[in-house]
């Protein structure tokens, strides 16, 4: 790939097709790149009802310890790949975007539906052909330490469309979509742990076997953390209504964090306090109230505001622009412990 970075026990890798080629050029450029690039051989060849759309394709992948997260932008191609009966990835991919793509597995051809989430399985040939490309994410993970028998991947691997499992849009699609972020190449062992955690939930809760609590921590806290970054904004958000969004008893949600520098209702505070701060000390420029920040804060009154702050800062919300140096450093020392 033209382009990739190296830390933390991580490679980022980028692909795309170069500028300036003919649209044959383009489609070999990629037919070779493709074939060389993952994991099990594939072969590319030109779909026989292929869309007339430019062909642009993409890649971005990241891979760490015993795993792999990929993104790719296929443009109008047939593809088909042999059996590789040595793999040891369980692999599962979100289709995206998947206009007409039919997928088939060991002469067993089916249908893919935009937004459909699949396991897919490569120790058997298979291909597929889409018309009008497609757009997949994919996480592969090391199936070795999710001690799955034959018997039982044989089981997920004939399953149909997840994409309605609540573990999937809980856990698995918000960390697909998320984890092209700047960085990301220097938490590898930590994405590692996360991912192993996502799909041994996932796993136990489909083959309806029992996942050890450890084992689930680390996939929880992050996706916890993560609704929480998007919803501490409004004022009935707290901790039962976090134990009902993830299916779980205040006795684990406490259980989970108890480890954290924030519990989970503390987190809640504090994510609106960094908010509160923030307001407060753009309030003149932007004329807003106390009722104003508190409100879009998520505080459910303005003195529920005004001990928050008190609380990490030390000072009055009056006193915030006489002193506003040490607030700000307060306010990075916040953000900075928040960080999920």
């Amino acid at each position: 790939m033209p382009q990739s970075a190296s830390e933390g026990n991580g490679r980022l890798r980028r692909y795309t097709v170069p500028e300036g080629l003919s649209p044959e050029e383009r489609f070999e450029h990629w037919r070779t790149w493709y074939g060389n690039a993952v994991e099990t051989p594939m072969r590319l060849e030109k779909s026989a009802n292929a869309a007339p759309v430019l062909f642009s394709p993409s890649a971005i992948s990241f891979t760490g310890p015993g795993f792999s997260l990929i993104e790719m932008v296929n443009a109008p191609a047939l593809g088909s790949w042999k059996s590789d009966p040595d793999t040891r990835d369980l692999r599962l991919a979100y289709f995206r975007k998947a206009p007409a793509l039919t997928l088939d597995r060991d002469g067993a051809p089916e249908p893919v539906s935009t937004g459909a989430v699949k396991f897919v399985d490569t120790t058997l040939g298979g291909s597929f052909d889409a018309p009008e490309g497609f757009h997949a994410l994919q996480i592969n993970i090391d199936r070795s330490g999710l001690d799955l028998s034959d018997a039982a991947l044989g089981s997920l691997l004939r399953l149909p469309d997840l994409a309605k499992h609540p573990i999937v849009g809980t856990f698995v699609v918000p960390a697909l979509l998320s984890w092209k972020r700047p960085g990301i190449d220097r938490e590898a062992p930590g994405t590692a742990e996360i991912l192993r955690s996502m799909m041994a939930t996932l796993v136990s809760s489909l083959l309806e076997t029992p996942v050890d609590l450890e084992a689930q921590q680390p996939a929880l806290r992050r996706a916890v953390k993560k609704y929480l970054d998007a919803s501490f904004n409004n004022p009935e958000l707290d901790v039962a209504t976090v134990a009902e969004r993830f299916n779980l008893s205040r006795r684990s949600l406490f259980y989970f964090f108890e480890k954290e520098e924030f519990h989970l209702g503390e987190r809640i505070r504090a994510l609106r306090t960094r908010k509160a701060l923030e307001l407060l000390l753009q309030a003149d420029t932007q004329k807003l109230t106390y009722s104003d920040i508190a409100a879009s804060s998520g505080f459910t009154n303005v003195q529920s505001m005004r001990r928050a702050v008190k609380e990490f800062t030390g000072m009055n919300v009056r006193e915030i622009h006489r002193s506003e140096t040490g607030v700000r450093v307060a306010l990075q020392q916040l953000r900075e412990s928040l960080i999920p």
